[in-house]
């Protein structure tokens, strides 16, 4: 009777580590929504540290091409977004969203930077940002493949361990004002990408 009682005990605590790891796709939670999208190799999301911290994610990935995967919010916009970066792996870690009619990519990279046509500088919660923007032809997005511009703001300074703050609404005005229109937005997460290779991140948003 003890035996099988553990090795019930034993199979639903092996069920619950499953369910932790998740594939490409979207979904939510702790109140959070996630999404994760990878090209060749493998990558999974979990959320480790989610019982204490809502907002906290562990994203692994293997050989991939590219990988892109963060946690965050359904529906972006103007905010302050807060993040600690516990374990930084990837090229991109930052606040990173999409918006449609137009569609456009974007991304505030806090560590790591993306390159584009240098459009001009940003002070933004006591950091220097350097903005661009780059046309992507024929390239995957949230509405398939698609011709569509990528707005950057690089600042690439934050640390591991620390508390940082972005607030979101300086660097979309900034970018209706020197790049373009922004359309309605879609979601918006603490984004961990890497252009290739393997690696681990850990961080949590809120």
């Amino acid at each position: 009777m003890k035996k099988g009682l553990l090795l019930v005990s034993a199979f639903a605590f092996l069920l619950s580590v499953t369910q932790l790891a998740k594939a490409d796709g979207t979904g939510t939670d702790h109140g959070y929504f996630w999404s994760l999208w990878h090209s060749g190799g493998s990558a999974s999301i979990s959320f480790p540290g989610a019982g204490s911290y809502p907002g906290n994610y562990a994203i692994s990935w293997s050989g991939v091409g590219d990988m892109t995967g963060g946690k965050g919010w359904s529906t972006g916009g103007s905010r302050t977004v807060g993040y600690n970066i516990g374990a930084a792996g990837g090229n991109v870690m930052g606040v990173y969203g999409w918006t449609t009619g137009p569609l456009i990519e974007y991304y505030i990279c806090e560590r790591g930077s993306m390159g584009g046509t240098y459009v001009g500088s940003l002070s933004s919660d006591g950091h220097s940002y350097s903005v661009y923007k780059h046309q992507q032809v024929n390239q995957p997005s949230i509405q398939g493949t698609a011709t569509f511009w990528q707005y950057i703001s690089n600042w690439g300074g934050a640390g591991t361990g620390s508390n940082y703050s972005v607030t979101t609404g300086n660097h979309f005005n900034y970018w209706k004002s020197h790049i373009g229109s922004m359309g309605s937005f879609n979601y918006m997460i603490l984004l961990t990408e890497s252009w290739g290779g393997s690696g681990y991140s850990n961080a949590t948003v809120w």
